[in-house]
């Protein structure tokens, strides 16, 4: 979950490109429609899933996870992905989100929220509730509220003959969410902001802790949900709303606090202006002339060769060494067009040669013959 406030990097292949953050619009507008994603499922399943099939509780409530899952992978890049008021405060108490930030995103967490299940409340159709032993579409909208003692899921279950107390619940949504905001802290910052894993992490966990929360306070482990249930249920759900703030409220502080002392983001690293470690490599293998890749040949007044072309041996330098030369000559390999120097010793050995047959072949003009 990374910050909104900072530069965000795209990496396009080859070049990664910095991009100015999603205006506070845009975020506003990613959490609503994230939130009335999750909602709508989350709540659509609850509500329809049992009309006509029999489906496993613990699958129903999975579906949230799910749900979660596909609003971070579509929406998550924008405004974070928090989706959720406790969610939103663990990440500005850990620097993540702007303080200022914070009202608008939960106006749009609220706002979404309440939209999703104000349309499904609309589309019950008008003999739905007395088919499946509901007095009014609101008390069929019961079920998508938290609520605890004889309103706790446990306690609607059995019709009222089993009930959870304040505290219990007040305590398991305290952890369940702490758990779960530190979930999400963590998994947005060690799977490198990647949408789709964080996502992921988090739809598992907090599908998971639903699950777990759900008998005894319906596993809301968040505001906007339950606000948006106690909205269209019946008027005892706004009574106990308060409870279904408080507990993911402080659930957050201590995740976020936990996460903070033991984990803590790492500070951001900033660029020297007055070193740059790659400059220095370059300056020190790059004197401002280009070489071409010189090779050089020991002595003074050397000449060089280029690696372009490795016959350029050049044929005056001072530094060559006559006793090699006086062997070998090195130009003879290279020069195809000079004729091969003769050795000195077989000079030496012709010349008589060379100077008798001239005299024997030229007339002899001396007088008197």
């Amino acid at each position: 979950m990374t910050s909104q406030t900072d530069t965000v990097d795209y990496d396009t292949g080859d070049v990664a490109t910095a991009v100015a953050p999603p205006s506070l619009f845009a975020r506003f507008a990613a959490e609503f429609l994230g939130t009335f994603l999750l909602v709508f499922i989350g709540f659509g399943v609850t509500l329809y899933s049992g009309v006509i099939t029999n489906p496993d509780e613990s699958l129903r409530m999975l579906s949230w996870g799910v749900a979660l899952l596909v609003a971070i992978a579509l929406f998550g890049h924008v405004s974070g992905g928090h989706f959720n008021p406790a969610v939103t405060l663990g990440s500005a108490i850990v620097g993540r989100t702007s303080w200022a930030d914070v009202l608008v995103y939960w106006v749009g967490q609220l706002a979404g929220a309440a939209g999703a299940a104000g349309l499904l409340f609309l589309t019950i159709p008008a003999a739905l509730p007395t088919a499946v032993g509901a007095a009014s579409k609101q008390a069929m909208f019961n079920t998508n509220a938290s609520g605890y003692g004889e309103h706790s899921m446990v306690g609607q279950l059995s019709s009222g003959q089993v009930s959870s107390d304040l505290v219990p619940v007040l305590l398991i949504e305290v952890i369940a969410t702490a758990l779960f905001v530190g979930v999400a802290l963590m998994a947005h910052r060690w799977v490198g902001g990647k949408r789709v894993s964080a996502g992921v992490v988090t739809g598992l966990a907090y599908g998971a802790l639903s699950v777990t929360a759900y008998t005894l306070s319906g596993g809301a482990l968040n505001p906007a949900r339950a606000t948006a249930g106690a909205v269209f249920a019946e008027g005892w759900a706004l009574g106990q709303l308060w409870l279904f703030w408080a507990a993911p409220i402080v659930g957050a502080v201590i995740a976020a606090l936990l996460v903070s002392v033991f984990a803590p983001d790492p500070l951001p690293v900033y660029d020297d202006e007055d070193y740059d470690e790659d400059e220095d490599v370059d300056e020190e293998y790059d004197d401002g002339e280009d070489t071409d890749h010189e090779v050089e040949l020991d002595g003074e007044g050397q000449d060089s060769a280029t690696a372009d072309d490795p016959g350029s041996i050049p044929e005056e330098s001072t530094g060559r060494d006559d006793a090699f030369t006086e062997d070998y000559d090195v130009t003879a390999d290279y020069d195809e067009d000079t004729p091969a120097q003769p050795d000195k010793a077989e000079s030496t050995d012709a010349e008589p040669q060379a100077e008798a047959g001239k005299d024997d072949d030229e007339p002899d003009t001396t007088p008197g013959r």
